[in-house]
């Protein structure tokens, strides 16, 4: 070694570790996975707010639905539970399907359109009373099969 300038040398430290390094910024690595967790719960809270809309819509159609033999005796008022329950189903299908000329369908059509989309095994005899009850003096249906329909109509697309 040269030991010609000791000034120098009395500045020589041993060896050290390096400084902690500071919290921030982070390394991008911390950045991606932060967007990818924002994102990711963004789209979690956009579904659940989503199903949770749907749930009580669905919720607020069936008590609709539930309150009209309590309003509107079958038996008694044939045409206005059938008036009502047709409301139902044409509120959902309003809803559901938007694009479609649901709303202008009468008659065989609109019971042509609401049997097309139940499920294969549903009784969709019933549903003849949607399009000839209103015109009947006293229009004979099974109440029971038409809000059973109606139950799975909400629950399918309510």
């Amino acid at each position: 070694m040269n030991e010609g300038n000791p000034e120098l040398l009395s500045q020589l430290r041993d060896i050290h570790a390096a400084a902690e390094p500071g919290w921030w910024p982070p390394a991008p690595g911390w950045w991606v996975l932060a967007v990818l967790l924002i994102a990711v719960l963004t789209l979690a809270l956009r579904f659940g707010f989503k199903k949770w809309r749907v749930q009580k819509r669905r919720k607020r159609l069936m008590a609709a639905l539930n309150a009209i033999p309590g309003e509107f005796n079958p038996e008694e008022n044939p045409h206005d539970y059938l008036a009502q329950l047709n409301k139902v189903f044409r509120v959902v299908a309003l809803r559901a399907f938007p694009d479609t000329a649901s709303a202008r369908l009468q008659g065989e059509e609109w019971v042509s359109f609401i049997h097309s989309l139940l499920p294969d095994g549903a009784d969709s005899g019933s549903l003849a009373a949607l399009a000839t009850g209103p015109y009947q003096p006293s229009p004979e249906f099974n109440a029971d099969a038409l809000h059973h329909l109606a139950r799975t109509w909400i629950k399918r697309y309510g």
